[in-house]
């Protein structure tokens, strides 16, 4: 046998024998067993049953140290042979009768072939070489009887159990990789941190009754044999088989009047359909384990036992059970349940690949340690090396790397994320089918659902979801417009398998592996042939990419379910195009998906796109005024929808702070103002509708609305200026810009707020540089000297209109859904669920790129040929593939759009954005993805002009009202020579004071300061995200910032994230509070702990000597 590693420090009287035998003693008379058939079994009854078995061990040659294998169905013997074994100082391999002799061989050969306690009816489905004690034979021999010693061990004539906490307690085999069962070594601390928890914290007592139900093979009946019999409650055992006849095991919850059930989800989606469940009402809790848990099935179980509370719970059987847990909070309606917080004595860390602690938000590898771990894999030290591995952060201690996915929240709650050898690559996307199955889940109609990705034969693989309905099949079509509404095409499974009911392995979870082949249920549709020319062309165009015999796809076929992805769309609207000589979109084909479908979009007929020639470039001239108006620029036209769908919105405010000299008069403030909207018309604009379509008239005058103020405190000078920025426009009335002047002490701070239709970056720059200009002007008597505008924004408007013909917009859109094709959305780990609509609110945090590290980045940049702009975007995007999972982020990017010398010194609003595509593997050297970063930057800047808005209507089938289209993060660098913002410290803090709207989920927007530092501010949707979640994003990314230009080469997966601070209190979360009773370290001593009880309940009697008591 292995030496053992130590495990933990659980004292030996607090193991579960000795905690059983002294609660035996307590109540020998109460029920501890209650048989099938309503009959019970005593503790005392149960107890002396124990010490036959361990006896009759004894006899047999069984030592401390030994093995013994338990091969008994389920009944009160099995609950006394555990026991037993125990007590003659062994561990217990439980062996289930049912299982292939096969299986059984195996086990038992893994395990040296020990002594086997089995009943005359199972001792033949054993190896014939196994030496075998029956427990008739046992149960026939002379009873003994056991005392306790103040040493904490357990005699027996012949008989005795020394408690040691690292002893094994049993040997369970799970599933190996290579076809051979491992057998995990699991301690008696292990599994008795695990029991006393769950009775000490759900308050287990002499009125609880637990049902055993699970198979013996399986760690789970541990938790529903022991956690009852330490408490004095009663173990209640399930009739034979019941665990897979969902009538017989709820009749089995009523008749026993079980208060405490365990199962597994896939077992509770069966259970919640039977009938009788108002005889359950005796429930008050309700664990879940072993697969991922969903509100909507808490919801279904909490209607039908309101009283009970529902847990899930998490932990591999390396880990004595379960590691953490989490009560269901009636309000989360839909989604997975979270995994929680450790129990008392177990640690959890989320790393990453190189084993560092992974920041809040972050996916990593879930790894497990404390008094739980198991001692390793019998007999195979290589396993036990690569699974338990040394702490890094815990000289001495263990950790178990479990394969799963998990992440912090920011509350300390964990989520768990699937497995890490269950994440698949569709179509080069990686999807974790954990999230599409909850999707699936919240279908009302749907039961259950199973996604994974199998073979497509052409050396990918496609995404396929096993769906089990309430009532009829549901339509492939239906499941999939119903995900689209919540997952990004790539999640959406392209075939849909109905099954009546899912194949479940032994202990009650899904088999994958017995799930039916999709190419089966493919075939099981109708066959109905193609009838029509263009069916043919259609079915033809299908064979060709799907490899699909011709011949054999009918009319009613669906394209996904016969293997077609959604990459190949966009060439099969080319092949049909082709086809019918006419334009068909992509688009039109993920709603029409079968061949009939697609065959009448062929016939309905559609004009063809217009091809007319490209505008010839040319400067912009100026255009005759209209005392009706002129057409809106593109970007204004959005701006001005955008203002239409939530009137008397403040979120498109724009401000402009400015530090002018303290001896200007309000004269001076006056004239200058009014001088800077006589220069720039923009500023003298309103937008009405006329008719159908928006225009921009400039006929207002060019005196501004000048509120004078005075704040001599920072305080002051936030609340004017938060004041002042939560007004909004009025966009037909105009004007829409007004000023704000405060004076303070010796200072003269002006907040000028326009409306972003009239104004953006470059704009502001503009504005300052002419204001101060015209204000020094007006101040001594002198001109200001400022070149004459050539153009004004109304004719860049009309140019820009001019410019964009068919055939251009035909070109760039042809560009840009290539560039993004088969883009998915991006989600931060974010504090709150979405709402089902985007919350245009938001706040903004302040931070500091110091000016060492922004010289640093600018040299890695320039030694890759790019800008500092292209090097902080690579670390901004590493940093959101790091935090969401997902190694292909769509950034949004302003641009100027200012295409010629004549526009540059003209307000208004010019800006456009472009969606960079920064598709970086995980494994890539950051270098590298530098590199990556900077070419696509520079295509996208020579594809600049098309209005983003088009780009939406043309790529976004369906707007998704939770999010802004196409991107949900934006990035922006600010570098020298720009202005205009806020980079005063004062400033500073009025400015993030003041912002009440976020443009999208989160932005980041640095600009440098005269000292060489970038001023960083993150605009964050507060929807979405708590302050102190976006001050640990800009800390992480700062670190990033520092990592990457230390070491370039290291792989973006790899790189460190964490600050110092953050990496402390990471470190510390992971841990559960101690049990009551454990020894977890010097500090403490029994003294400690009495004087703890005394604080805790002073006046609780604590010792009593006849007739007197002491507190």
């Amino acid at each position: 046998m292995n030496e053992p590693a130590k495990s933990g420090r659980v004292p030996g009287h607090l193991l579960i024998l000795p905690l059983f035998r002294a609660q035996a003693a307590r109540t020998p008379a109460a029920p501890a067993v209650v048989r099938a058939d309503g009959t019970t079994v005593t503790y005392a009854e149960l107890d002396a049953l124990a010490g036959r078995f361990a006896a009759g061990l004894r006899s047999a040659g069984v030592r401390p140290g030994d093995f013994v294998g338990v091969c008994l169905r389920r009944g009160p013997e099995l609950v006394a042979a555990f026991l037993g074994v125990w007590l003659a100082g062994a561990a217990y391999v439980p062996l289930d009768p049912r299982h292939p002799a096969a299986r059984l061989a195996a086990v038992l050969a893994d395990t040296g072939d020990p002594v086997v306690l089995a009943e005359r009816a199972t001792a033949d489905s054993l190896p014939g070489t196994v030496r075998t004690l029956t427990v008739e034979g046992i149960q026939g021999a002379p009873g003994v009887q056991g005392t306790e010693s103040a040493e904490g061990e357990l005699h027996h004539e012949g008989v005795q159990f020394a408690a040691d906490a690292d002893q094994p307690a049993y040997v369970l085999h799970t599933s190996g990789s290579t076809g051979r069962p491992k057998g995990v070594l699991v301690p008696h601390g292990g599994i008795a941190n695990r029991v006393r928890w769950l009775a000490h914290r759900h308050r287990v007592g002499a009125g609880d009754r637990m049902l055993l139900k699970t198979t013996v093979g399986f760690d789970a009946a541990g938790l529903e044999l022991f956690s009852p019999l330490i408490a004095g409650g009663t173990v209640v055992l399930a009739p034979e088989g019941a665990e897979r006849d969902p009538a017989a095991l709820l009749r089995a919850v009523t008749d026993g009047g079980v208060t405490i059930l365990q199962g597994v989800p896939s077992v509770y989606r069966r259970l919640v359909e039977e009938p009788g469940w108002e005889r359950a009402g005796a429930l008050r809790l309700l664990f879940s384990a072993g697969e991922p848990l969903h509100a909507e099935l808490c919801r279904a179980l909490h209607d039908r036992v309101p009283e009970a509370e529902i847990w899930n719970t998490y932990g591999p059987t390396e880990a004595s059970v379960d590691i953490t847990e989490h009560r269901w909070d009636p309000a989360q309606d839909t989604g997975a349940v979270p995994i929680g917080r450790p129990i008392g004595n177990m640690r959890v860390l989320i790393l990453d690949q190189a084993g560092r602690p992974v920041p809040v938000g972050v996916p990593g590898e879930l790894h497990a340690g404390g008094v739980g771990l198991a001692l390793g894999y019998l007999g195979r030290p290589d396993h036990s090396a690569e699974r338990f591995v040394p702490d890094p952060h815990r000289p001495g201690a263990r950790l178990y790397r479990t394969g799963d996915r998990a992440r912090w929240r920011t509350d300390g709650v964990l989520e768990y994320l699937g497995r890490l050898d269950h994440q698949v690559k569709v179509n080069g996307v990686r999807i974790e089918p954990g999230e599409v199955e909850a999707a699936l889940a919240a279908h009302p109609w749907v039961r259950a659902a199973v996604a994974a990705a199998v073979p497509d034969g052409r050396g990918g693989h496609r995404l396929v979801a096993w769906v089990q309905s309430r009532g009829e099949p549901i339509g492939p079509q239906e499941l999939r417009a119903f995900l689209r509404r919540s997952l990004p095409d790539p999640l959406v499974p392209t075939a849909y398998v109905p099954v009546t009911e899912f194949p479940l392995t032994p202990n009650g979870k899904i088999d994958r592996s017995a799930l039916p082949d999709p190419a089966d249920a493919a075939a099981e549709t109708a066959h109905i042939p193609v009838r029509t020319p263009a069916e043919r062309v259609v079915a033809e165009e299908w064979a060709r990419l799907t490899g699909t015999p011709a011949a054999e796809i009918g009319a009613t076929h669906d394209f996904f379910q016969l293997g077609g992805s959604s990459l190949m769309l966009n060439q099969l609207a080319a092949g049909l195009s082709r086809a019918a000589g006419r334009h068909l979109p992509a688009t039109a084909l993920l709603t029409a998906t079968t061949v009939e479908q697609q065959a009448a979009l062929l016939t309905a007929g559609r004009a063809a796109d217009d091809t007319a020639g490209t505008a010839e470039q040319r400067s912009v001239t100026p255009v005759a005024r209209d005392p009706h108006g002129l057409p809106l620029s593109p970007g204004q036209q959005s701006m001005w929808l955008l203002d239409r769908l939530r009137p008397g919105s403040a979120e498109w405010n724009a401000p402009v702070f400015l530090s002018l000299p303290a001896e200007y008069d309000d004269t001076v403030v006056r004239r200058a103002l009014s001088a800077l909207a006589a220069r720039h018309e923009i500023l003298r604009t309103r937008y009405l509708l006329r008719g159908t379509e928006p225009v921009q008239l400039a006929d207002l005058p060019a005196e501004w609305d000048v509120r004078f103020a005075r704040a001599d405190t920072a305080d002051e000078l936030n609340a004017l200026v938060e004041a002042d920025f939560a007004v909004p426009f009025d966009l037909a009335r105009g004007p829409v810009r007004r000023a704000l002047a405060v004076r303070g002490r010796g200072t003269l701070t002006l907040l000028l707020s326009i409306h972003h239709i009239a104004c953006d970056g470059w704009t502001s720059v503009v504005l300052e540089r002419d204001l101060k200009a015209l204000a020094e002007a007006v101040h001594t008597g002198t001109d200001a000297h400022l070149p004459a505008l050539p153009v004004q924004y109304a004719d860049h408007a009309a140019h820009r209109r001019a410019r964009l013909t068919d055939t251009f917009l035909t070109a760039e859109l042809a560009h840009w859904k290539d560039t993004l094709d088969g883009i998915a959305p991006v989600d931060l780990p974010a504090d709150r669920p979405r709402p089902a609509t985007r919350d245009a609110a938001g706040a903004a945090h302040t931070f500091t790129v110091p000016a060492p590290l922004a010289e640093r980045a600018a040299a890695l940049g320039r030694s890759c040929g790019a800008t500092l702009q292209q090097t902080l975007l690579t670390a901004f995007a590493a940093l959101v593939a790091r935090f969401s999972g997902s190694w292909d982020i769509p950034v949004g990017v302003p641009v100027a759009g200012r295409h010629g010398d004549e526009v540059a010194e003209v307000a208004g609003y010019f800006l456009n954005t472009l969606v960079l595509r920064c598709d970086a593997p995980a494994g890539t050297p950051f270098r590298e993805a530098l590199v990556r970063v900077r070419d696509t930057a520079r295509t996208a800047f020579a594809h600049q002009e098309l209005p983003f808005d088009r780009l939406v209507a043309e790529l976004v089938d369906t707007r998704d009202p939770a999010r802004t289209p196409l991107y949900q993060v934006m990035f922006d660098v600010h570098e020298e020579g720009r202005t205009g913002t806020a980079v005063d410290a004062g400033d500073v803090a009025a400015f993030r004071r003041a912002w009440r709207t976020a443009r999208t989920d989160l932005t980041f927007v640095l600009q440098r300061r005269p000292d060489g530092s970038l001023l960083g501010l993150a605009e964050y949707a507060t929807a979405l995200f708590d302050a102190a979640t976006v001050e640990r994003l800009a800390d992480c990314w700062i670190r990033l910032l520092e990592s990457v230009t230390a070491d370039p080469d290291r792989r973006l997966a790899d790189v460190d994230l964490l600050p110092p601070p953050l990496r402390a209190e990471l470190l510390g979360r992971g841990s559960g509070r101690p049990e009551p009773g454990a020894v977890t370290g010097p500090e403490r001593t029994v003294d400690a702990a009495i004087a703890a009880a005394a604080r805790r309940a002073p006046q609780d009697t604590a010792v009593v000597c006849g007739g007197e008591s002491w507190t």
